[in-house]
């Protein structure tokens, strides 16, 4: 009796590793998705300002023009 606890016991700890590899796998992924998104944030951040700064730029070269033709 005393040996089919042992093994059970054994075959707890197999598995208590096993979820332990698989969570460590799947906390690298996520750690990796994350970092991918932040990266597009970023991105995407940056490219805001330069369509801001740009549509600023146009318009201030609209609203001169008008001013200087009317």
């Amino acid at each position: 009796m005393l040996t089919g606890f042992s093994q059970i016991d054994k075959r707890f700890e197999q598995m208590r590793e096993e979820s332990n590899k698989r969570f460590e796998q799947l906390d690298k992924q996520l750690e990796k998705q994350s970092q991918a998104i932040m990266n597009i944030h970023q991105e995407i951040k940056q490219q805001m300002r330069w369509s801001f700064g740009v549509l600023i730029g146009v318009g201030g070269l609209v609203i001169g023009i008008l001013k200087l033709t009317a």
